[in-house]
């Protein structure tokens, strides 16, 4: 366990060995967040033996994302890191809703589009139909 706090600073451990529900890790680009989200998940996974699809990881950035299920399957393993949910928030909530697409009559393979799917889309119907734009 003193591995996991190899390096951080007094509010970084705390962060690391605070598992007592859910936790905000806010500060600024470089200040180690990611560092300290991996070894906490890390922790959880060793030391109080969660399961891996009991923890919820959101960050903003596919980046950190990656680089967060990269460290921690470094740690204990391929198998659990990929269990884990872990992402950002557009990636997770698409994750939710695939697996739950029928109960709100979709498919699981439906598309999402963003702003500038829908208005090109939009125009190439208003084409297709011959329509005044």
């Amino acid at each position: 366990m003193t591995q996991l706090l190899n390096g951080l600073n007094d509010m970084q451990k705390q962060a690391v060995l605070s598992t007592d529900g859910p936790l905000l890790v806010l500060s600024g680009a470089g200040s180690g967040k990611t560092t300290v989200l991996t070894r906490r998940i890390a922790y959880i996974l060793e030391q109080h033996k969660a399961r891996p699809w009991e923890i919820l990881a959101i960050t903003f950035t596919n980046k950190a994302a990656g680089e967060m299920k990269e460290r921690i399957a470094a740690r204990v393993g391929e198998r659990a890191a990929s269990m884990l949910w872990m992402g950002t928030f557009h990636s997770i909530f698409s994750r939710i809703l695939r697996i739950n697409a029928e109960r709100i009559g979709f498919k699981h393979d439906f598309t999402i589009y963003d702003t500038n799917d829908s208005r090109s889309l939009i125009k190439t119907i208003i084409k297709d139909m011959q329509l005044d734009d």
